[in-house]
């Protein structure tokens, strides 16, 4: 009888020490992030397209970088569904002012900027959003493929693990055939770089394209 009263107590020892912990971690203050709230996002559906899109690579770049860790870059091509990447990538510090540039080439006998650019702050964005088209794209792309960081800034102290991938809903509903590539920098205000990317795709038509891009 002895012997299971022990066990009895310890069992009571450890369970009052998870609950004190549990107190602990709720009057601690920390609240979880507060998803951003975009009531224009945009609603991709799978509607057929004059053209097909094929993501042939994604590309790490600027690496290694100074004050972030990317620890997994993987591409992997999937047979009927569309290219993923496998991103692992540790942000030791708080961040509370993030930069995303995109540019956007298109290959003639070598790749030259094409007219789709997007450069802006990102916190300052998610409290103040624009509707101009390219930014309400990336931004609905970006609540679909990693819905799970679009919050309020701040951003950081912890460990971005995510698949993104593109596919031919998240385009606009015309563009040229061709060869593209797309070059994402996300950096601080110092211009050091936390992360960085090319992503390689070709378009091909389906049909009469009614003109070189329709949003």
């Amino acid at each position: 009888m002895a012997r299971y009263g022990g066990k009895v107590i310890i069992f009571a020892r450890v369970l009052s020490v998870v609950v004190l912990f549990a107190i602990n971690r709720s009057s601690s203050g920390a609240e979880p992030p507060k998803p951003v709230y975009y009531p224009n996002r945009i609603n991709f559906t799978n509607d057929p397209k004059p053209f097909a899109v094929r993501v042939t690579k994604f590309v790490c770049t600027k690496t290694p970088y100074e004050r972030t860790n990317l620890l997994l870059c993987k591409t992997v091509l999937r047979r009927n569904q569309p290219t993923v990447v496998h991103i692992k990538l540790h942000v030791p510090m708080v961040l509370n002012e993030i930069y995303f540039k995109l540019d956007t080439y298109y290959r003639y006998n070598e790749y030259r900027s094409f007219p789709v650019t997007l450069h802006t702050e990102v916190c300052a964005y998610f409290r103040n959003p624009s509707d101009d088209p390219m930014s309400r794209q990336a931004m609905s792309m970006a609540l679909e493929t990693m819905p799970q960081y679009m919050h309020y800034c701040p951003h950081g102290n912890t460990t971005y693990v995510m698949d993104y991938w593109l596919e031919e809903k998240f385009f606009p509903k015309s563009l040229p055939a061709g060869d593209f590539r797309f070059d994402v920098w996300l950096h601080d205000r110092d211009n050091q770089t936390l992360f960085s990317y090319q992503t390689f795709f070709s378009v091909r038509r389906r049909g009469v394209l009614k003109s070189l891009i329709e949003w």
